[in-house]
């Protein structure tokens, strides 16, 4: 009997923090299929400017997935929460330096993915807002 108590409160000991890091690896998964289909559609826009189409068109395809749909906030909620589990399951798993220097490190990979994504963001947002207006400036001179 007393094996199997201490078996119980072994898997009650546990259970939380199994469960914190299901939890942490549900939203990594969730930010890392996001930041892929961001990618994908940055680089469909990429190809549609280099294929010369029409910028207006590429312009509110971009807006429409990464500023009417929410895409920023919805993503810097999922990042915080993915840094309050990595720091629910530092706090209560001392005993695994290991496994939580991996969870730091992978934590600090997806936070750095996001930012390199944001500044692509940016950075394609600028170009489609510029390119017409070098185009006016060019038809004008």
């Amino acid at each position: 009997m007393d094996t199997l108590e201490s078996t119980w409160n072994t898997i009650v000991c546990y259970a939380p923090i199994r469960l914190l890091r299901l939890q942490y690896e549900r939203i990594e998964n969730v930010i890392v299929k996001e930041l892929k289909q961001a990618e994908d559609e940055l680089n469909d826009e990429l190809r549609q400017l280099e294929k010369q189409r029409d910028t207006t068109d590429i312009l509110r395809r971009h807006n429409e997935h990464f500023q009417f749909n929410n895409f920023q906030p919805t993503m810097e909620t999922y990042m915080k929460n993915l840094h309050s589990f990595a720091n629910d399951i530092r706090s209560k798993d001392t005993s695994a330096t290991h496994e939580n220097e991996q969870l730091d490190q992978r934590t600090i990979k997806l936070n750095d993915y996001w930012t390199h994504m944001q500044a692509k963001i940016d950075n394609v947002k600028r170009k489609l807002q510029t390119i017409p207006k070098k185009w006016q400036e060019f038809e004008e001179k």
